[in-house]
């Protein structure tokens, strides 16, 4: 990911300096994309990752009625 990163950022230090090259623009695009599919991806991962739990006043674990789940030991 880091090697995608200091891509792009040279791309914008170039642009910064004189125009991009229509081939530069197109594999500076290239890079983004890859970047922001990477991460999606990664955010992806985080949201699947989530576990939702109800908690009652105390903060215990309730299901769907509103019962204590017990912890499994």
């Amino acid at each position: 990911m880091e090697d995608i990163i200091k891509k792009i950022n040279e791309f914008t230090k170039i642009s910064r300096e004189r125009e991009l090259t229509d081939e530069e623009k197109m594999e500076r695009e290239k890079y983004r994309k890859i970047y922001i599919e990477k991460v999606k991806n990664s955010m992806r991962g985080h949201l699947d990752s989530i576990k939702i739990v109800r908690v009652d006043d105390n903060g215990n674990p309730i299901d769907k009625d509103g019962k204590i789940i017990e912890p499994d030991a």
